[in-house]
């Protein structure tokens, strides 16, 4: 049967993804929600052009929950940060499982709400980090884990894009919508995989951010330990070119590089030889989640993840409000 989703948000991102899920099969988006009349109006378009009925459209979150729960199997929400743990408490509640954008929620307290939530409710939460959902990610993770190229000895990463200007007066950049900047937004997606990858949770860090004249963090450093000792380095530029991430891992046989949403691997042995692996996005994202909701595969991005990355950008943002002293986790 196919799966019943609701859309909460429909900006850039989730239109992204309706475009592709529209066509499947086995799932029918039924309802959708978005303040803005022109997104619905485009979702409207999107279902004509697939051949598919129009989704019921709301202009409030909570009463798109409230009346459509009981013919829904699950919510997709994609909406501004500082939103995502009220909206998501609510649809456990409901008894729905939820798919969730990035970060899971803006503070420790909210997340912990929702992991008490979900494990109330026994309900499936998944985390919409594409990173964190991808094959080559868990390969990765698989390889450090049996060290198959030798004990990982450092990991390097970095993100990049054009952020600061193109939503300079969005509500990214306004911290009580945001719960940050950069380094919370698209850098979150590093941070997430570099901790997926990794068995050991991170144990100390220093951070450094500056503004450059912007509400929020635009360029944003970190450094690091795991808790086995291991060294680690997050770069965030949120004043560049374009959209770029580069995770390097670095072992005694081989070099692993990794973008930060897992949709390529690189993996260069001792003679310099590189083997490069791609994954496709967008379906991975709710096969994933479909896999995890009906037990054919652990979760991937669960609620104590998130609660993980809500410790680790407290960790940050408390070093850097000191110039970098360090932080235990």
């Amino acid at each position: 049967m196919a799966l019943q989703l609701a859309i909460i948000g429909c900006g850039t991102k989730a239109t992204q993804y309706i475009q592709t899920w529209i066509s499947r099969d086995d799932l029918q988006i039924r309802a959708v929600m978005d303040p803005n009349p022109a997104a619905m109006a485009n979702v409207a378009t999107i279902a004509a052009a697939a051949e598919k009925a129009a989704p019921q459209s709301y202009s409030d979150w909570q009463q798109l929950l409230n009346t459509e729960a009981k013919s829904l199997d699950a919510v997709y929400i994609c909406t501004p940060h500082a939103a995502h743990a009220e909206q998501a408490l609510l649809a456990l509640n409901l008894g729905l499982d939820v798919l969730l954008e990035k970060p899971m929620v803006t503070t420790v307290a909210e997340a912990e709400a929702l992991v008490a939530a979900q494990q109330r409710s026994g309900k499936t939460l998944v985390v919409a980090y594409q990173g964190g959902l991808s094959p080559l990610v868990a390969e990765l993770r698989d390889a450090i884990a049996t060290e198959k190229y030798g004990p990982l000895v450092s990991i390097n990463a970095a993100i990049w894009e054009d952020w600061a200007d193109k939503y300079q007066g969005h509500w990214k950049q306004i911290p009580a919508i945001s719960g940050g900047g950069f380094m919370f937004d698209t850098g979150a997606h590093m941070m997430n995989t570099v901790s997926r990858i990794t068995s050991k949770p991170f144990a100390r860090i220093s951070a450094m951010m500056q503004n450059l004249g912007f509400p929020v963090d635009v360029v944003t450093s970190v450094s690091g330990e795991l808790s086995d000792g291991t060294l680690f380095n997050l770069h965030a530029s949120g004043r560049a070119i374009r959209c770029v991430s580069r995770i390097e891992c670095y072992f005694p046989t081989a070099i692993v590089r990794i973008c930060a949403w897992g949709r390529w691997m690189e993996i260069e042995d001792t003679q310099g030889n590189v083997v490069r692996k791609e994954q496709e996005a967008a379906n991975n994202l709710m096969n994933v989640f479909m896999q995890t909701r009906t037990g054919e595969i652990a979760n991937p991005s669960d609620v104590l993840q998130g609660l993980r990355m809500a410790q680790l950008w407290d960790a940050i943002k408390l070093s850097a409000s000191q110039h970098g002293v360090p932080v235990t986790l």
